[in-house]
């Protein structure tokens, strides 16, 4: 009887076991699917590092009640602010709701960007909480690594030298995994809405949760992900975005060659009184071999190299 007993409990153990081991499998699997980043930037935060994964698509399902795990305290501890240098040039000032060629103006107090001037084979195009792409933008795209079962998209153009520089990385043992490339509109305001429903259930009012929300992540039509010319990178063993990526291999080669292929560092911790945005050592963009190189050489960030805001 003892026997028996000792077998049944070895057997409830190895079943345990193996309940576990297939969640975790899921678990890594869900997380591969998610599109969020996980610090103060450009897109609101979930709990990825503790194993809850945001995994539904703001496309499909716009009523996702996914919220963002941020805090009025997480945004106001580290604000951007403007204290060593002044903007290129003054920002545009917000015109009345009805007044802009902005798709959503009206839709977010305080948020009036104007809209930028945009053509295909524009590597220099500015989008930011100031410039607006126009309504119904749509680049041309195409998969970076196909190895990868995500199949991240950029622009075509963008999209080849990404590969180009994945090889070249490769290569020398720095694994340019990619993590966030293209997104549409659609996904970057649900990201933002939710980002202001969050806010507001910590007591802002909607004017307060919109101007705390553009602090951290771009509003719809003026992220770089829309115009398919920006890529958030990873590594292997992390599916995720983290400030310690300043500390790997693959960042350093990244700083070291990056701008041999067309690709800048958007948001360096030294700009970020330009760029209105945290240091991102994720997120890098492409402007073209030429732009990339002198921008390397002149230490300047986009907003300087065009000189405007």
């Amino acid at each position: 009887m003892k026997k028996k007993g000792t077998l049944i409990a070895l057997l409830l153990i190895l079943l345990a076991g193996l309940v576990l081991y297939f969640a975790y499998l899921n678990r890594e699997a869900s997380g591969r699917d998610q599109d969020i980043t996980t610090t103060f930037g450009e897109i609101w935060q979930t709990t990825g590092e503790d194993g809850s994964y945001h995994t539904t698509d703001p496309e499909t399902e716009p009523d996702s009640t996914d919220a963002p795990v941020v805090t009025t305290a997480s945004i106001t501890a580290t604000p951007v602010t403007s204290t060593t240098a002044a903007p290129a040039t003054k920002p545009p000032q917000s015109q009345a709701p009805g007044n802009s060629a902005y798709a959503f103006a009206g839709v977010y107090e305080g948020i009036d960007p104007a809209v930028t001037a945009s053509a295909a084979g524009n590597y220099l195009i500015l989008v930011n909480r100031y410039n607006a792409l126009p309504s119904g933008y749509q680049p041309a795209l195409a998969v970076c690594v196909p190895a990868y079962p995500e199949k991240i998209e950029m622009e075509a153009t963008a999209a080849a030298q990404y590969k180009k520089m994945y090889d070249a990385a490769l290569a020398e043992g720095a694994e340019l995994i990619p993590y966030s490339g293209y997104r549409s509109t659609a996904r970057q305001k649900g990201n933002f809405d939710r980002l202001i429903g969050n806010l507001m259930s910590q007591g802002l009012t909607r004017t307060q949760a919109v101007n705390m929300a553009a602090q951290s992540i771009m509003p719809p039509n003026c992220s770089e992900h829309e115009v398919g010319l920006a890529m958030d990178i990873t590594r292997k063993g992390v599916w995720d975005t983290r400030d310690d990526f300043k500390t790997t291999t693959e960042y350093e080669w990244l700083r070291a060659h990056a701008h041999e292929y067309g690709f800048i560092l958007r948001y360096p911790a030294d700009k970020s009184d330009i760029t209105l945005v945290q240091s991102e050592p994720w997120h890098w963009r492409y402007v073209g071999v030429g732009p990339a190189t002198e921008m390397r050489q002149s230490g300047q960030c986009l907003e300087e190299y065009l000189g405007r805001q």
